[in-house]
């Protein structure tokens, strides 16, 4: 899938602090239909699944080491470089004129729970407590404020988010 968004960055002369604007932006869309999941995701936001008990990563953020690490383009060396700058979003949003987003489709099952959540949740938090938060709590909207209250006791100031969605029966 393709996107040609306007520029997410705007010119300095409209920005409220300098640098502001650009900033890249992350995108995450999971529609649910009769019987499947249909995700598009560019940038840092990622998508899990929470089935059964387990929670499973469906989605990677496009950081620069994965984008050379699923390729197998990087050397020893560059990995070793790039490893500091890991997560530095290779694809976003504002970054070009038209940005790739990944796509997929996956089928789902009822009491399915999808998770999109920001770096500051998956970064901060640890998947067995997230997915130990989504077992113990049926009450999405509840969920969600404790997966947010737990992100900033790890840490995470700011720059949250967090978005719950479960398959009814079909």
């Amino acid at each position: 899938m393709m996107m040609s968004p306007r520029r997410a960055s705007r010119s300095e002369r409209d920005c409220p602090e300098p640098g502001w604007c650009d900033v890249p932006t992350s995108f995450a869309g999971v529609l649910l239909a009769p019987g499947a999941a249909y995700m598009v995701y560019v940038g840092e936001l990622r998508v899990y699944r929470f089935r059964g008990g387990k929670l499973e990563e469906r989605t990677r953020d496009l950081a620069a080491l994965d984008d050379g690490v699923s390729d197998g383009s990087i050397s020893p060396d560059a990995l070793a470089m790039l490893a500091q700058h890991a997560n530095a979003a290779t694809r976003a949003l504002g970054c070009d004129a038209a940005v790739e987003m990944k796509t997929q489709v996956e089928s789902t099952a009822p009491g399915d729970i999808f998770l999109v959540c920001s770096a500051g949740l998956w970064r901060a938090v640890p998947e067995h407590r997230m997915s130990g938060i989504l077992a113990a709590h049926h009450e999405l909207r509840l969920a969600a404020s404790l997966l947010m209250d737990c992100a900033h006791e790890h840490g995470e100031a700011e720059h949250v988010t967090c978005l719950l969605a479960r398959v009814g029966d079909n």
